[in-house]
């Protein structure tokens, strides 16, 4: 019988949007599996979800025995506990990294950030991430989550992108979701206009950038609100701008009070510089909040139509994109059937299919 197990260290990992795409994508292949819509090749497939000691335990995936072993965590344990117990397995990794001298394996690379802005990481990330990606490339099945991340792997680690399966992120796990609109009160919204942004301080989320083009808008009595791990004195490269009792820096926000505040802001703001796709516009979408993003090839392959853009580069592009949202008093016209239009080419289950479509073609046939 054919084992598929998948590399489970995400479980004992903050969810951010490769943590994300790993759970979500566990699911969607959970309730595939119940279902018995799996490829020929894998339809008495035994699978695993192998995972170290210290992540918590979980009931809920079905059809997914979820297994936790080995005395480390972290690459360590790949590399040894992992190496160990998936032996002639078809091994899965959803977070770019696995053990590099199993051969049979699916590792999915989401982008090249450590190249293009090495500047946002540590160099003993770096470091260990370039020698993963490098030793990947050559023994491991890759995919990624997009056309634009798929030619630049190829064209850093240097083999053909043709080889590299896409598998898209989505966004309908939050399709389910109640709105926690507790948090408009906490944070003094109420009846309030405001822009919404996700911000970390890593260089190419541009945060600094967009509270800049906030600050040259003038005091109009709109917020710019942004939700995330970081604050005033970690953001700003400079002087305060002259706006700053304008901006509300709310901290880590739950699933449930992003969504309140995307339902009720005039739009959502996404900077970034760079993304290998780039989700958080997509997940604004779904709650009807017209989008300005950045106009970089990923984003507007994840926005297509659905999106007003800007050039993250132009601090002035940015200004004129966020008066247009506060003179136009309502939102800009027909965004929302394109976002529904949009929104429809991702989900978790086609995204699903698209795995198991390269799990296929590398399990043995059945007999």
């Amino acid at each position: 019988m054919q084992t598929i197990s998948i590399n489970g260290r995400f479980l004992g990992q903050p969810l951010t949007g490769v943590q994300r795409f790993a759970l979500e994508l566990t699911r969607a292949l959970d309730q595939r599996i119940g279902a018995g819509a799996l490829p020929d090749r894998l339809k008495n497939a035994r699978w695993r979800l192998l995972a170290p000691m210290d992540v918590p335990q979980t009931h809920e995936f079905r059809h997914i025995a979820l297994k936790r072993f080995g005395p480390f965590s972290g690459h360590l344990w790949e590399q040894t506990a992992l190496a160990r117990r998936a032996a002639g397995d078809i091994l899965v990794g959803f977070g770019g990294s696995g053990p590099l001298l199993h051969r049979r394996q699916l590792v999915v690379i989401h982008d090249v950030t450590i190249f293009r802005h090495p500047e946002a990481f540590s160099r003993a990330y770096r470091a260990t991430h370039k020698a993963l990606g490098f030793g990947l490339t050559r023994t491991a099945r890759i995919a990624t989550v997009s056309r634009f991340s798929r030619g630049e792997l190829g064209t850093i680690f240097r083999f053909r992108p043709d080889k590299i399966a896409v598998i898209y992120n989505a966004t309908d796990h939050f399709s389910g979701l109640i709105p926690d609109e507790t948090v408009l009160q906490r944070l003094g919204l109420d009846g309030t206009n405001f822009f919404f942004m996700l911000g970390t301080l890593k260089p190419n989320k541009n945060v600094d950038f967009a509270i800049r083009a906030f600050d040259a808008l003038g005091d109009r009595g709109w917020k710019l609100v942004i939700a995330g791990a970081l604050d005033r004195s970690g953001v700003f490269k400079a002087d305060a701008p002259a706006s700053a009792e304008n901006l509300i820096f709310t901290g880590r926000l739950s699933d449930a009070e992003i969504i309140a505040l995307e339902r009720r802001a005039r739009a959502f703001v996404f900077p970034s510089l760079y993304e290998g796709f780039g989700i958080p516009p997509l997940e604004a979408m779904t709650q009807g909040c017209p989008v300005l993003a950045a106009d970089i090839p990923a984003v507007r392959e994840a926005c297509g139509e659905a999106a007003l853009y800007f050039d993250p580069r132009n601090r002035a592009s940015l200004e004129d994109a966020m008066r247009g949202i506060m003179d136009a008093g309502s939102d800009a016209p027909g965004l929302a059937e394109k976002a529904r239009a949009n929104l429809a080419r991702f989900s978790w289950d086609k995204s699903a299919g698209a795995l198991l479509s390269t799990l296929s073609e590398m399990a043995a046939p059945q007999p």
